[in-house]
């Protein structure tokens, strides 16, 4: 039995989808299947059950699956434990990505985490940024880019710097968007959000809390897609202000004149690992690639 095989049970267990979870680990999916497999011939018994809906645990597999966790937290304290006595950080650090890696300045980060502290690991996950803030919180990332405003005892937050998003539409209702007020944007057909990306929170601030509610044909979370559904017609949503400025000289979009909303790009991670090595490498990295940043909830 090998930890790699332990890690990928549990994210199979997780994910209930060995794509998913070969996608999350970075490796192959006959990777993780031939882990599973070790696994069940090792244990004796099936761990798992094929569903339409994915894979579901077995009675025994649950009970397993419980104790391949506190296994992988015990080596995970180990490491703490190792780092500590060595005074250097060591092992992987899981970090997440909501935005593409040139715009986080990620080629820099890796530079500078190389050459600072040769013992750590990097993972990279995508992910919106809603989503990397729960996965801090369950331990399954260990800290992440995000946009928008995150508070609690269990998420320290690091400002990075203060963006502009803009109200951007497709080309075909140019017309339309030049002469809209905000009453008159909720007339035309709007991308939606999932609650977790933090362009619903915009959405909400802008409309709802005004007693409107836009008209939302098609939801999209990540920025790709947002951008190709809107060069696709579907309707209007947020865009970062360079992007769009941008994108409108290149006649791929329309930017509406009116009023932009700030938003804080931040790096965040688990408040209860402030003392981990690791954690301290990472954000002394990160402030150095970002400069000056400003540490919320000292």
């Amino acid at each position: 039995m090998e930890l790699y095989q332990l890690q990928s049970f549990v994210t199979v267990a997780r994910e209930n989808h060995l794509t998913r979870a070969a996608d999350f680990l970075h490796i192959s999916q006959p990777a993780v299947s031939a882990h599973i497999k070790a696994l069940e011939e090792e244990f004796g018994q099936p761990l798992f059950i094929r569903t339409p809906k994915g894979m579901e645990l077995t009675p025994g597999g649950v009970l397993l699956c419980g104790k391949a966790e506190k296994i992988l937290e015990q080596i995970e304290e180990l490491t703490l434990f190792a780092e500590d006595l060595q005074e250097t950080p060591v092992g992987k650090i899981r970090i997440g990505l909501n935005r593409d890696s040139d715009f986080l300045r990620i080629p820099a980060l890796y530079q500078h985490l190389r050459s600072s502290y040769p013992g750590l690991e990097i993972g990279l996950h995508h992910a919106v940024s809603g989503t990397i803030v729960k996965m801090i919180e369950k331990n399954e990332l260990d800290c992440g880019f995000v946009l928008g405003k995150y508070a609690g005892d269990e998420i320290r937050v690091m400002v990075l710097t203060e963006l502009n998003l803009r109200v951007v539409g497709p080309v075909g209702m140019r017309k339309e968007i030049s002469a809209a007020c905000q009453s008159d944007l909720v007339e035309l057909p709007w991308i939606g959000n999932p609650p977790d990306c933090p362009y619903s929170g915009i959405m909400e601030t802008f409309f709802y809390k005004h007693g409107l509610t836009p008209r939302t044909e098609v939801v999209a979370d990540q920025q790709s897609a947002i951008i190709s559904m809107i060069e696709a017609g579907a309707g209007l949503n947020f865009m970062l202000e360079e992007e769009a400025i941008i994108a409108e000289k290149e006649g791929k979009l329309v930017l509406w004149s009116g009023r932009g909303f700030p938003i804080d790009l931040s790096f965040v991670y688990r408040g209860n690992s402030r003392k981990s090595l690791r954690i301290q490498a990472i954000t002394e990295s990160v402030s150095t690639v970002w400069h000056d940043v400003d540490l919320l909830g000292e």
